[in-house]
């Protein structure tokens, strides 16, 4: 009676602990966009559950030269989060707002204007709205 009795408290245990597990778990949104610009490009908004957003590119068709990537809040009064400088080449990825709370944001591609279009795909990444 007292092993059945410790094997169903260490079920239960367990079976706790992986509920709480996978209710803390965070789901994560993708979301990919084509970009087409001279100088500055913005994506549609997008709602997150907080922490970074991460922008990967896929392709582009000028792979040696630089984009900047901008987080900006949408949501009240638009706020710059984070800027980086990466090659548009495909893998090269932006991790912008580590530790950032739930809310409204958009992307600015940018780069400097020549008169040559960047032109390509990009996946942004980040953390499900709850």
């Amino acid at each position: 009676m007292k092993r059945r009795l410790s094997r169903a408290s260490v079920a239960l245990c367990c079976a706790c602990a992986l509920g709480v597990m996978q209710a803390a778990q965070a789901h994560a949104a993708s979301r990919t966009v084509n970009f087409n610009y001279s100088h500055l490009w913005l994506t549609p908004e997008f709602k997150t559950g907080g922490d970074a957003v991460h922008f990967t590119v896929k392709n582009c068709n000028y792979p040696k030269r630089d984009m900047t990537v901008l987080l900006r809040a949408t949501s009240g009064i638009n706020t710059n989060i984070g800027t980086r400088t990466i090659k548009c080449r495909a893998g090269e990825k932006a991790v912008i707002g580590r530790g950032l709370k739930p809310g409204t944001f958009e992307l600015e591609l940018g780069k400097l204007d020549d008169g040559k279009y960047f032109k390509g795909t990009g996946t942004i990444s980040f953390t499900a709205p709850k």
